[in-house]
């Protein structure tokens, strides 16, 4: 009875979703990172869209160039549809997909991932560890270049590893470096204690013998480090150039000289991200640049490609059935499964939800079938678990907590306040670009009123603020929509990075098990893989049951892709457009 009524619901909220023949705006709702998702919040105006609506206006907020040229936004240029400005694209300090999707253009690390998602040589040409596992010695390329000309050296990359593990720095991935000797110990380092924060410094376990060779000691052994050397926090921005610009350095593109296969060239905030070709990278791009362009409002961007002002468009899924559908449109829409894992992701230090039986209630009423079917038209698939189906670790047999309303009902008698009249007021907060993403959160809002009678107050708020407020335990939500876009596939990755009681991510949600910890130690220190994938096994059953976030879904990439663009690739771990790890191979008709 309770389903048919759900049902009912859910057919009245689709018809106040708009589509492709819609005047008013559109629903965008991006992926956040910690990928994820999330991997999954964005801005919004709410401004309605006209047919001569400008997608790309003037720059009128923070606009800064490099001595090269801006990059145009037409001829051998991809211009790429993204939602969500982000934050912050320091390279030590991001953690957003929005974000770390320009560092990867601007910079390379020591290794990077190719098309099948394998660990490749970056711009280390090779690289080898010693039998324990304890020991990696990484040979750069010879004669590598930043995109000004200037040497490039192992030099930089130590001090990448510094400024990421540095307390000053604090940034966002630190932890993901803790494997590192001494990383940790830096980190936690006082600042003002001189005498130990240098101590702490010089004992950190990396080492220049030369100019070409960079050598890295871990705590334990550690077999993914190689696959770690290539993500952004070991991206080699230039110490002297951070120095000059200070804490906004990154915002001036003449500042973010880089090592990849293309270079900042025009930041125009919240409007538009322009690249040009770094012609000194070993392998050199095809394309003459790349541009990042900013549309909240999907009815926006979507006139924007039909005008043929973007080249990849990413679709809301409010849209897709009608994309699909469209003569035009339809034989250009790609999707395939992507690497995230969205949840309901609750602050368990916050009332109601520091009651474990409060967050049992919650992930009992979710009913994700209907959530991804109807609701987002098809472009997620439902989960239980936190590692998707494809990666090593994903658990099949997991079955917890799947859509039940008299075991949701009763988890709520359950707990320390008994009934939902006497829980304290739940706010649900989401970044509120679009009336679309609007209707997602009532749908979930109205569902917990019907399960559990439980009224939750939706908190519409901007991107920006949001992320902001999802980087501080103080801060963070009761209740929100997030989780994870892997970084790398290994169940290390998904388990060990977020959910150690030492990840920045898991202390944010005031998540801790020392049991998980002892597990995921386990693992990270195997080099067995069967005794490796048993331990992640065993984790990954405590953090489910544990609820820190309910888990919900698994998003596909979806895309509109002009013809005339060829040569990428398509990975899950593709997130804000197909081929974004392997740009240098995309080519323009």
């Amino acid at each position: 009875m309770l389903k048919r009524r759900l049902t009912r619901l859910l057919a009245l909220l689709v018809l106040t979703v708009p589509t492709l023949a819609a005047c008013g705006a559109g629903d965008a709702t991006p992926t956040t990172a910690p990928a994820a998702a999330t991997a999954t919040t964005a801005p919004a105006t709410g401004a309605e869209a006209t047919a001569t609506t400008a997608p790309v206006a003037e720059a009128t907020a923070t606009t800064t160039e490099a001595t090269a040229e801006p990059a145009a936004t037409e001829g051998n240029v991809l211009r790429v549809h993204q939602v969500a400005y982000p934050d912050v694209f320091d390279p030590q300090k991001s953690s957003y997909s929005a974000e770390i999707v320009l560092l990867s253009q601007n910079y390379e690390g020591l290794t990077r991932l190719n098309d099948k998602l394998e660990t490749v040589p970056g711009a280390a040409e090779k690289w080898e560890s010693n039998a324990e596992g304890t020991v990696f010695t990484f040979t750069l390329r010879p004669d590598l270049k930043y995109s000004d000309g200037s040497a490039l050296t192992s030099k930089n990359f130590a001090y990448a590893i510094e400024r990421t593990c540095d307390p000053v720095t604090a940034g966002e991935y630190q932890s993901i470096l803790f494997d590192i000797t001494g990383c940790a110990d830096f980190a936690s380092a006082v600042v003002t204690d001189t005498a130990q924060y240098d101590a702490a410094k010089a004992a950190l376990g990396v080492s220049t013998p030369d100019d070409k060779t960079i050598v890295i000691s871990t705590v334990q052994a550690a077999p993914y480090l190689p696959t770690i050397a290539g993500l952004w926090v070991m991206y080699p921005a230039k110490a002297e150039l951070i120095e000059k610009g200070g804490e906004n350095w990154w915002k001036d593109a003449s500042l973010q000289v880089g090592n990849g296969p293309f270079q900042f060239s025009r930041i125009a905030e919240d409007q538009q991200i322009d690249f040009v070709r770094n012609e000194n990278y070993w392998n050199k791009a095809k394309l003459d640049g790349i541009s990042m362009i900013y549309i909240d409002d999907s009815s926006v961007a979507l006139e924007a490609y039909r005008q043929g002002q973007l080249d990849i468009f990413q679709p809301d899924p409010s849209q897709i059935p009608a994309v699909q559908s469209d003569a035009d449109l339809g034989p250009l829409y790609i999707s395939y499964p992507g690497a995230n894992t969205t949840g309901l992701q609750f602050n368990t230090t916050t009332e109601p939800f520091n009651d474990p039986k409060v967050r049992e209630a919650f992930a009992y009423a979710i009913d994700r079938e209907t959530f991804c079917e109807v609701i987002r038209n098809g472009d997620c698939l439902p989960t239980l678990t936190w590692i998707p189906q494809g990666i090593p670790g994903y658990d099949a047999t997991e079955d917890r907590f799947a859509f039940d309303p008299e075991k949701a009902k009763a988890a709520l008698a359950e707990s320390t306040y008994g009934s939902a009249d006497k829980l304290p007021e739940i706010t649900f907060a989401y970044s509120s670009n679009d009336t679309a993403n609007q209707a997602r959160h009532e749908f979930l809002a109205n569902t917990f009123r019907e399960v559990l009678g439980v009224e939750v107050k939706l908190q519409p708020l901007p991107s920006k603020d949001l992320s902001a407020a999802k980087k501080d335990n103080a801060t963070y939500p009761q209740i929100s929509l997030g989780g994870w876009i892997q970084d790398y596939p290994d169940a290390q990755n998904w388990l060990s990075v977020f959910w150690s009681s030492k990840a920045t991510f898991a202390q944010r949600q005031g998540y801790g098990n020392p049991v998980v910890d002892e597990f995921l130690t386990k693992a990270d220190t195997s080099t067995d893989e069967a005794t490796r994938l048993e331990a992640y096994g065993a984790a990954q059953k405590l953090i489910v049951g544990d609820l820190p976030t309910a888990m919900m879904y698994n998003r596909v990439n979806k895309y509109v892709i002009n013809p005339r663009v060829s040569g990428f690739s398509q990975t899950a771990a593709d997130d804000q457009f197909p081929g974004q790890w392997t740009s240098y191979s995309i080519e323009i008709k």
